[in-house]
């Protein structure tokens, strides 16, 4: 198994961790049995201040961790694995891992630059995607197509 594909392992497993803590701070502040049943109507109890941190939180990793499955898998099938992709992949696993305290504990602007920085790791595993194509057959193709 590539570093990369290590890597979306362990931000898999952070989602379910991430899963795991809202779930449970949910059932805390809404109780078991409205947490079991179809939430048709709203619960009378407001989300704690934790709860809506690690609802968002939860939502973010949701909103990014398919780029990053989806480009470490084409990785992984175009065979490339590089110390610039280790380091992206690794990269992003550390800063989803320090996003998640630090929102829950609601620290404002360190979170958004750990963020940035996971952003930037993924955005350089998708330029050493797309520097891998060949863009003229792509085009040639393209051109055929129409």
């Amino acid at each position: 198994m590539t570093l990369e594909l290590s890597a979306a392992a362990i931000v898999i497993a952070l989602g379910l961790f991430h899963v795991f803590l809202q779930a449970g701070e949910y059932r805390r502040v809404h109780g078991y049995g409205y947490a079991n049943t179809a939430q048709d109507k709203p619960s009378d109890k407001p989300d704690s201040l934790l709860l809506g941190r690690l609802t968002r939180a939860l939502r973010n990793l949701n909103e990014t961790l398919p780029f990053f499955l989806g480009i470490v898998l084409i990785l992984a099938v175009a065979r490339v694995s590089t110390p610039v992709t280790q380091i992206a992949a690794l990269v992003f696993v550390a800063a989803r891992i320090l996003y998640l305290p630090l929102y829950a504990l609601g620290v404002p602007n360190l979170r958004g630059l750990v963020w940035t920085i996971s952003f930037f790791a993924l955005a350089t595993l998708v330029g050493s995607a797309l520097v891998l194509i060949d863009w003229t057959a792509f085009a040639a193709l393209g051109r055929a197509a129409s």
